[in-house]
């Protein structure tokens, strides 16, 4: 037991470390200045019990899986139940090692092992939705077919389990990924073409492998990268914009195609580079459907990103350590509103990431910039407000992954206040 605290104080060491990649890191390279129990261990009975779900991880490996129970819920009914959100951050997305273990992979941007333990305590702090960055890319083959290693498959999975588990919801999207992204933006066709391949190649396989699992499961098309990650001389809007909206819709197809209980499950849409403003330009479109009120539209809110992204005052474009005026407040406000074109047309809206990042104290400690709960604390009465369910991203500087609870008691209570529906 000793030796188990230690390795997760160690671990907690390691976070806090990289914590200016706390924010940057949704998928840094992915970082956007723009508005936008032990590893291994089994699900536990109440997992299984939650999610009437695979008996077993062997069931829920088999070539056939086990259908869970589906309950056929709009898209709008789904983001009223998933509430407050929060990501998993810098782990399963991690990526830029050699490695053949998922586990080398999960740890190698400074977070300690998942374990069910910490999906409980994020359920505890109020939240009711998790999403999952994933980067396939780490085990999967190079040959052209872009076949995805089990054991990268089985790790998501258990991860899935706990989150599902724990009575939540679970986005499990293509993350960053290595910037694999920009080759769609090559001058070259062929390369292009491949890129193309690649995309259709992964979701065909992650479509099939989760198919029968509940409306629990949330599949989101894409991060960021959908947009200004492929702009070149070659690709420019309105390029940019055509290309986004065929992949989304390349994405539709793919899944709703794959059989189970995919033909009624609800998608997450990726806006362009997840930007707000952009993503409300008439030349975003959202895909058609098979089905009717099953999509949902992802953007992130960091802005301003000088006070959300920049950690260092000699940050070359622009620095602010506090939030809070009646001007800042109206600005997210304003955002905020912006996405009222999606849901005025019946696609409800997820802001997928938000956050702020820490600087350093006079001491070398991390600490929150001045305002960063009023900052969240708006964001979440917005959402409510606009019917929006806000996640927040996270890597260990809001949520202590290691005694599971939430690291700020001010913090803490905006978010207990707001699953009882008393935030004010």
């Amino acid at each position: 037991m000793k030796t188990k605290l230690l390795a997760r104080i160690f671990s907690l060491v390691i976070c806090m470390g990289l914590s200016v990649s706390a924010l940057t890191a949704c998928g840094n390279g992915d970082s956007s200045a723009s508005s936008s129990s032990d590893a291994g261990s089994s699900v536990s009975d109440s997992s299984v019990t939650d999610t009437s779900s695979a008996e077993s991880n062997e069931d829920s490996k088999a070539d056939e899986p086990v259908m869970m129970e589906f309950t056929d819920k709009t898209a709008a009914q789904i983001v009223e139940e998933m509430g407050n959100g929060w990501n998993l951050g810098n782990t399963m997305e991690a990526c830029g090692i050699n490695a053949s273990d998922p586990i080398a992979f999960e740890t190698c941007w400074g977070q300690p092992i998942t374990e069910n333990g910490i999906l409980e305590g994020v359920k505890a702090a109020g939240f009711d939705s998790v999403r999952v960055p994933v980067a396939w890319s780490n085990m999967m083959s190079d040959d052209g077919t872009y076949t995805i290693d089990d054991a990268y498959f089985d790790r998501v999975e258990e991860i899935i389990n706990y989150v599902i588990g724990n009575d939540m919801y679970c986005i499990i999207n293509i993350h960053w990924d290595g910037g694999w992204w920009e080759a769609f933006g090559s001058e070259d066709e062929a390369v292009r073409n491949a890129a193309m391949d690649r995309y259709e190649a992964m979701w065909t396989q992650i479509a099939d492998r989760y198919k029968g699992y509940s409306e629990k499961l949330i599949f989101e098309s894409a991060n960021e990268e959908l947009g200004e990650r492929y702009f070149s001389l070659a690709m420019r809007p309105p390029q940019t914009y055509k290309l986004t909206n065929e992949i989304n819709q390349r994405f539709v197809d793919i899944v709703r195609a794959s059989g189970g209980n995919n033909d009624k499950r609800c998608l997450l849409i990726a806006g362009y580079s997840t930007d707000i403003d952009k993503t409300c330009k008439d030349s975003y479109k959202m895909p058609t459907d098979t089905i009717e009120d099953h999509l949902m539209i992802s953007v992130h809110y960091y802005t301003p990103s000088t006070y959300c992204i920049a950690s260092e005052e000699d940050n070359s474009w622009g620095y602010r350590d506090s939030w809070g005026t009646d001007e800042d407040i109206a600005e997210m406000r304003s955002y905020f509103e912006k996405m009222k074109k999606f849901t005025d047309a019946g696609y409800p809206v997820i802001i997928g990431e938000y956050g702020v990042a820490q600087i350093r104290d006079e001491n070398g400690a991390w600490v929150h910039k001045e305002g960063c709960d009023l900052f969240i604390k708006n964001v979440l009465l917005l959402s409510e407000e606009m019917g929006y369910c806000p996640m927040l991203w996270d890597c260990s500087n809001f949520f202590d992954r290691i005694y599971f609870k939430m690291m700020d008691e001010n913090i803490a209570q905006i978010f207990l206040d707001a699953k009882a529906g008393t935030l004010k």
